[in-house]
């Protein structure tokens, strides 16, 4: 029986290339795809498919996002991360939103296939070379809750955090870090996330109150 296959990036042409890939196995088959989170949640219902292989950052609806709705509504699904990003942040996020699997893109082909198989089974799968930064992860979560706080948010997320509490926006903090504002937006989105907060204002205060950030 053919394992259904949906694709999830913002750059066509690596779709593309990962399809021909794809399709020239016979238990294979690509039954969609989508350029962001939001296309893949309108696309999931009339496609399917039996894995989503996910992208991280994407315009609008990111992976994190988008797996934790596809896990949320369709738990069957299986979700394996397909990105660039060896932070262990990402790995650690998608894996607690109910993510299966986690791969670099620079992978080889044949591990990317074996992988895709294993967790249409229902198995696990972690790029070798993050297993340790996962453990390192589980262990610092092991820690007492005074002691993690100051690494609740990444070095990177703190210092777009106190630009934040500056009043400065995404593109003003970009040209600050020298980074696009792309990628000043997804950390603004993950800083949310992390404080349990619902907007700008509300992640300086809590970030005030767990001494993240000093405005004075």
């Amino acid at each position: 029986m053919s394992i259904k296959l949906m694709l999830v990036d913002d750059h066509r042409l690596f779709r593309e290339g990962l399809r021909r890939i794809l399709e020239m196995e016979n238990d294979l088959s690509v039954v969609g795809e989508a350029g962001d989170g939001g296309e893949a949640l309108t696309c999931l219902h009339g496609c399917n498919p039996d894995v989503v292989i996910m992208d991280i950052n994407m315009p609008g609806i990111n992976g994190v996002e988008a797996t934790r709705y596809i896990k949320s509504k369709h738990p069957t699904v299986a979700v394996l991360v397909l990105t660039i990003h060896e932070d262990p942040e990402y790995l650690f996020e998608v894996l607690k939103v109910g993510a299966s699997g986690y791969l670099l893109k620079d992978v080889e082909p044949s591990k990317l296939l074996d992988a895709i198989r294993q967790v249409a089974s229902g198995k696990s799968v972690v790029h070798p070379g993050l297993t340790s930064k996962l453990i390192t992860e589980f262990n610092r979560l092991s820690q007492p809750v005074e002691q993690q706080t100051q690494s609740i948010l990444s070095d990177r997320e703190q210092e777009v955090l106190h630009m934040m509490a500056k009043g400065l926006n995404n593109r003003e903090i970009g040209e600050q870090l020298y980074i696009s504002e792309k990628t000043v937006k997804n950390h603004v989105s993950s800083i949310l996330r992390k404080l349990d907060v619902n907007d700008r204002t509300q992640a300086v205060v809590q970030g005030v109150k767990l001494k993240l950030v000093d405005i004075s």
